[in-house]
């Protein structure tokens, strides 16, 4: 049975995509040697599911349907990093309520479907960069996005490139 790798995420614009950029350079100078992530590639992850067949798919994809949860304001306002996996990112400070309600109803139909949060605690971020080694945190000038849907994600590898293709998308209420 054919399987993809999939993930829930929030949903960015071409145009936020293009905001993180210059947050993505200042990261890459804090930390020579690291990779960028490509720009369109720009996401939050909501929750990260792995190996799904087309069955499961279709039921998460049922789910995800009927979720009601509100637009919101995301502030972005420090870089750090993870040394496992070494990754460079962006994160909110304060977490907004509606992104963590989002979160966590995506996460209770997920585990009902079988799939496990391979974290303890739930911490969003925008990776901008791997096999980088950070350490700290740095404050940067923050950035506001406004957060109108969130999708479900194919994480596919055509030769050596990597893309996020969102399968379907899902609006917030405004």
């Amino acid at each position: 049975m054919e399987s993809r790798r999939l993930f829930f995420s929030l949903c960015f614009s071409a145009q936020q995509q293009q905001l993180l950029a210059p947050y993505q350079q200042q990261a890459l100078q804090a930390c020579p040697g690291a990779k960028a992530v490509a720009v369109a590639n720009l996401h939050l992850t909501l929750f990260f599911l792995g190996q799904v067949t087309a069955e499961q798919q279709q039921l998460l994809l049922q789910s995800a349907a009927k979720l009601r949860s509100a637009a919101f304001e995301l502030e972005l306002d420090y870089l750090a990093g993870f040394r496992q996996p070494k990754i460079l990112y962006l994160a909110p400070s304060s977490i907004p309520p509606a992104l963590l309600l989002l979160q966590q109803q995506l996460a209770q139909f997920c585990q009902v479907q079988g799939f496990t949060e391979p974290h303890a605690e739930y911490r969003p971020h925008i990776t901008l960069a791997r096999q980088a080694l950070f350490e700290g945190q740095q404050r940067v000038t923050p950035l506001r996005l406004k957060v109108r849907e969130f999708a479900l994600y194919h994480s596919r590898r055509e030769g050596e490139a990597l893309e996020y293709l969102p399968l379907q998308r899902f609006k917030l209420i405004s």
